[in-house]
């Protein structure tokens, strides 16, 4: 039982997930976060499941297989990385009127509903606010606010806009908003020198583990396909299969819908980066092999893999437009929930339930319909940032 329980739990907290992210579509963001992901049972769950873990991990003596050990590590740093954002990190608006000059901003307490006036120990002057447009004069390409950073020893001209942000003296400012007259802007400041190190040294550890340890794995399904010939034939057997190739088909059905939906609608300012390719492209190649690896298990770790660099990838996106690279988001935490729900039964070891086809493929129903949530559901039922492209 103690084998399972860091799984068992890892599984309430993915269903905690899901039903914050449907209080929310009733309630609203703010509530969601009161009552659920700054609460206190969410933050101690998460605790409880990072102890059942090392206890697990300690037991099973992972540091002898260093790959997988640095895997785990690394999602245990991501995590104190969250905590460190959650505890130390600042974060509020400041809204300015062209010629303005201030160096406050207001920060929201608790719940969202109560604001603290805080400073930052440089001035921040509005010189001007330009929407910039496409060839055709009616399509935004960008939002521009040009303003003047200064304090005692000198100033300093800034372009801050969509997808490229301000820095100074360890605070980060981004476009967010803009007045109706076009002659005022809202600006986010935000502060964290710790939580985002560490956890981007996290996501650098969780790079390299997962790169090992499929490397690791190649070499081992390569000598057991090189002397058990038999074995091999009847996987390369399956892959030709009807079945296979639907999945296949389904697949590449999905991504088609993402990448048309893209192409086909004028593109937001915070969506013209670079990143969108990058990101978009590698979450579509782990929702094929996903799908795929219902009938062939052998794509699972592969596609797992994928679907983490994707959503770090993210991330990392998330945190250059958004000034945070985790908000709670309804499709970051599906995104998230179909995470763990396809991981789990990497591991067999612990839970041999899943050593049977029969089992794994029931499995599978559920992680199908976690995936077709996160990709249709999210963006039809219960919206968030990331409807724009729904």
């Amino acid at each position: 039982m103690r084998n399972k329980l860091p799984f068992i739990l890892l599984a309430l907290t993915a269903v905690s997930i899901a039903l914050i992210t449907v209080f929310e579509h009733q309630y609203g963001a703010k509530a969601a976060y009161e009552v659920g992901y700054g609460s206190w049972w969410f933050k101690a769950l998460w605790g409880v499941v990072t102890s059942a873990a090392l206890f697990l991990m300690r037991k099973k003596r992972l540091w002898r297989n260093r790959p997988v050990f640095l895997l785990h590590i690394s999602f245990l740093i991501i995590l104190l990385g969250a905590l460190t954002t959650s505890l130390t990190s600042h974060r509020g608006i400041v809204s300015l009127r062209e010629g303005e000059t201030s160096m406050h901003y207001m920060e929201p307490e608790g719940d969202g509903y109560v604001m603290h006036l805080k400073s930052m120990p440089f001035y921040l002057t509005l010189d001007s606010f330009r929407v910039e447009y496409d060839a055709d004069g009616v399509t935004p390409s960008d939002y521009v606010s040009y303003v003047q950073l200064s304090d005692k020893k000198d100033g300093e001209k800034m372009r801050i806009s969509m997808n490229n942000i301000g820095r100074a003296h360890g605070y980060r400012i981004f476009q967010t908003s803009y007045d109706e007259d076009l002659h005022g802007c809202v600006l986010t400041v935000s502060y964290d020198p710790w939580g985002t190190a560490m956890t981007y040294f996290g996501y650098l550890l969780l790079a390299i583990s997962m790169c090992l340890t499929a490397s690791r794995h190649g070499k081992k399904r390569g000598i057991v396909q090189t002397n058990v010939e038999k074995t091999s034939e009847v996987i390369e057997e399956n892959r030709t299969t009807w079945r296979s190739i639907l999945l296949w088909l389904l697949g590449i059905l999905l991504a088609s819908y993402m990448v048309i939906a893209i192409a086909f609608r004028p593109l937001m300012p915070i969506l013209r980066s670079p990143m969108l390719v990058v990101h978009v492209g590698t979450i579509m190649i782990s929702y094929v092999l996903l799908i795929v690896s219902m009938l062939n298990r052998n794509l699972l770790r592969v596609a797992v893999f994928f679907l983490a660099a994707g959503i770090f990838l993210g991330a990392m996106w998330a945190n250059i437009s958004w000034g945070t690279y985790w908000s709670w988001d309804p499709k970051e935490s599906w995104a998230l929930i179909t995470l763990i729900v396809y991981s789990i039964p990497l591991h067999q070891k612990s839970l041999p339930w899943f050593q049977s086809e029969r089992h794994y493929r029931l499995y599978c129903v559920l992680c199908i319909l976690c995936l077709l949530m996160t990709y249709f559901g999210v963006n039809f039922l219960l919206g968030g940032m990331h409807s724009y492209v729904g």
